[in-house]
């Protein structure tokens, strides 16, 4: 009779087992820890704000997106807010300071990612143009 061994791979699997989270610091010094919403979590925020808000970008973009990002305020941690009384409850917790923080977090990051986006443009021009001059 044959004997057969098994063995299995001992091959590491790598899991990234803490979420990366963004930090910023507002004016009264806290830090504020936030998370990238993913696309069910944003769906979560729209059935807590319900229809009639949900349609209102400004509000949704400006405030309950925002607000459902924060993960710390220096060591205490948030969930997703699963009602907009609990939505309500982390912007006033942010209050002015904290909101602005991340509002400047985001348009400083939303700057890189243009200038980013215009120098790829002028490189795959220059390129293009010194492809052309090869022809």
């Amino acid at each position: 009779m044959a004997t057969v061994k098994v063995t299995e791979s001992a091959a590491p699997v790598h899991v990234d087992q803490k979420p990366k989270f963004t930090s910023v610091h507002d004016s009264r010094g806290r830090t504020i820890q936030l998370r990238k919403l993913d696309p069910l979590q944003k769906s979560r925020i729209v059935m807590a704000v319900g229809g009639e808000l949900a349609a209102n970008q400004v509000y949704m973009g400006g405030f309950a997106l925002l607000a459902a990002s924060v993960v710390f305020i220096d060591d205490v941690g948030f969930g997703l807010p699963q009602t907009i009384k609990q939505i309500d409850s982390m912007l006033a917790e942010l209050g002015q300071e904290g909101m602005e923080a991340i509002e400047n977090h985001l348009m400083a990051e939303y700057k890189a990612a243009e200038e980013k986006a215009k120098e790829e443009a002028a490189a795959e021009a220059l390129s293009a143009e010194q492809a052309a001059a090869k022809n």
